[in-house]
């Protein structure tokens, strides 16, 4: 059952691969990422499932995840000891403050900016999180094509 799984996986990811719908990255954007560093992504988000598929989407872009926080407390802290490139920041947080307080104490201390990720739509929140010149604001759920694009702000 074990190597019968692997080889379901196997197919899905050649699938995956081989397929050029809208979302999925063509040959041209995967020659691409070879000339392109690879990222430390720090990912801030309160809700497993999302920090996990956000997780595989950053690895299937070739970069490297250096943490996951779920309050900005947590984010600030992780963001001081790994110092990662970039940091994927949900609005909505467990605790007392949002990501957007997260985002603008994280880059007021360690020069490091964020790309908003979140399902909250909102124009006064929109407001505040571009008021912090974030590097993108991207909206829920993420995909492969949407994060690349927006990670590709990053200098």
């Amino acid at each position: 059952m074990h190597s019968s799984a692997m080889v379901e996986t196997a197919k899905l990811h050649l699938a995956a691969a081989v397929s050029h719908g809208s979302d999925q990255p063509s040959d041209e954007t995967d020659g691409a990422m070879v000339g392109r560093r690879s990222l430390r992504v720090l990912i801030v988000e309160d809700e497993f499932f999302i920090s996990l598929d956000t997780k595989e989407l950053l690895e299937e872009l070739g970069h490297a995840v250096v943490g996951v926080a779920v309050s900005a407390d947590q984010a600030v802290q992780l963001a001081e000891r790994e110092k990662p490139d970039v940091v994927l920041m949900d609005i909505r947080l467990n605790g007392d403050r949002d990501g957007i307080q997260a985002a603008e104490e994280i880059y007021g201390r360690l020069g490091i900016k964020s790309i908003f990720v979140s399902a909250n739509s909102d124009p006064p929140t929109r407001e505040r999180a571009a008021a912090l010149q974030p590097l993108g604001i991207l909206d829920k759920p993420l995909t492969l094509t949407r994060l690349q694009a927006g990670l590709s702000a990053v200098g």
